[in-house]
């Protein structure tokens, strides 16, 4: 130890701790700046986010130049943005056409062929027919399935112009040389198979149906919201009333949900098209049927498969039973959508009945179909438009499209349908045009 040292025997070079940082002020200075940047964000992102609903629900953005036009102005007929894409993506009118020369018989699925030389229709001979004839025939129908056919004999007492048929491009043509069909047999074909369902079951006044009684029903909704019923054709094609787009005329916002008798736990499938026949102003509820095609096929399975159309010369007697599906309101007034899909049975009224002078009045033309109960109480409402009317021979068929009506379940004034037999040319002819 050095004696001449300043410092004390025992003392110690201690430099002394310094104060620690109280919590607080650590906190203000490093985290309320960045709490205070992600509200700034979160602000930011809440403000597009609702600047964007607002946009999407009241406006249409225009490109080449940007700007945007109001939302009632998209699919209104008139090219609002320079280069139309306003009008791009809109329900199409599709017109009525020219027969279609194939159809089907009511009689075993029988094939007949129009005659351009007499004009007549003349049933298929089964002699020389092949897969290659029945896929022609389908395709002129607008099927783009594999198709089954079989011979059926001809029966003693039935009177026929039968004739043997040939292929002209896509087009069936009657043989030139008319011989005897010598096999005795009929072609009876099937172009897609369609109308089974698991469960055979035997809505105001409805009860809930099982997830697989009703595989063909879907749900049409614009922005999530079912607007809506409709039935599967084919793996591609839904059939609709055209009523459901009249004020919803931009395809874009449409989707289509299948396979569940539950209106909210079933995906949603992007639509392609949607077809009407063009609207008369005039006659609001004519014509009153529509197409939507898809974008992708449906994958069928034992809660998604499609229903038959009917038979050309399917005609339904009064009283027949028939069945109506949907989730449309439960009631005329105060009532509520039904989560789940509802069926009934009804049957059909005579036309006569339905135009008499305390019913429609005549409103009811040989294009639609009423049907419900004498005394009422059993119904479509809104809602179920655009569903099946349906019938049951050897498959289920879609007979009717639910169209309209005076209130839900009056005892005078049943639901009005589209009768499908009346427009299955347009069907055929539609279908084909967008194989």
């Amino acid at each position: 130890m050095d004696p001449d040292s300043d410092q004390p025997l025992n003392s110690l070079d201690v430099t002394p701790l310094r104060k620690p940082r109280k919590p607080l002020r650590a906190f203000k200075k490093v985290w309320v700046p960045i709490i205070a940047a992600l509200l700034i964000v979160a602000t930011i992102i809440i403000t597009a986010v609702l600047i964007k609903v607002i946009l999407d629900k009241y406006y249409f953005l225009c490109g080449k130049p940007l700007h945007f036009i109001p939302k009632m102005q998209v699919c209104d007929g008139e090219l609002n943005c320079a280069l139309g894409e306003d009008e791009e993506h809109c329900v199409e009118n599709f017109p009525t056409g020219s027969a279609v020369a194939v159809r089907l018989s009511k009689d075993r699925s029988t094939l007949q062929v129009l005659d351009p030389a007499t004009g007549k229709w003349a049933s298929a001979c089964f002699d020389g027919f092949t897969d290659a004839l029945a896929k022609t025939a389908c395709g002129q129908m607008g099927y783009g399935s594999r198709p089954t056919f079989r011979a059926v004999a001809i029966g003693p007492d039935q009177e026929l112009d039968v004739v043997e048929i040939t292929e002209d491009g896509q087009e069936l043509q009657v043989r030139n040389s008319s011989g005897p069909c010598l096999s005795g047999s009929l072609v009876s074909l099937q172009c897609i198979a369609c109308g089974h369902s698991l469960k055979t079951t035997r809505v105001v006044g409805g009860e809930e149906a099982p997830v697989d009684a009703w595989p063909w029903q879907v749900s049409l909704q614009y922005n999530k919201q079912h607007i809506c019923g409709g039935s599967i054709l084919d793996h591609r094609w839904i059939l609709t009333a055209a009523h459901c787009f009249r004020k919803h005329p931009d395809v874009s916002n449409w989707k289509v949900r299948v396979g569940s008798n539950k209106l909210d736990n079933t995906l949603s499938r992007p639509v392609a098209k949607i077809f009407i026949i063009e609207f008369n102003v005039m006659y609001p509820k004519e014509k009153d049927i529509a197409l939507v095609k898809l974008k992708f096929p449906l994958t069928f399975s034992d809660t998604v498969r499609p229903i038959c159309l009917p038979f050309f010369d399917e005609e339904l007697a009064p009283a027949t039973s028939l069945w109506v599906v949907g989730w449309g309101f439960t009631k005329q007034n105060g009532g509520k959508m039904s989560d789940t899909l509802l069926q009934a049975s009804v049957q059909v009224i005579d036309s006569t009945r339905c135009n008499a002078s305390d019913a429609y009045q005549g409103e009811v033309t040989k294009e639609m179909i009423c049907a419900g109960h004498p005394h009422g109480g059993v119904d479509t409402c809104q809602g179920d438009s655009g569903g099946p009317l349906m019938y049951q021979s050897d498959q289920w068929q879609v007979v009717g499209i639910v169209s309209w009506g005076y209130g839900c379940g009056g005892p005078s004034t049943p639901g009005v349908y589209t009768k499908v037999t009346a427009y299955l040319n347009w069907i055929y002819t539609l279908r084909k045009s967008e194989l």
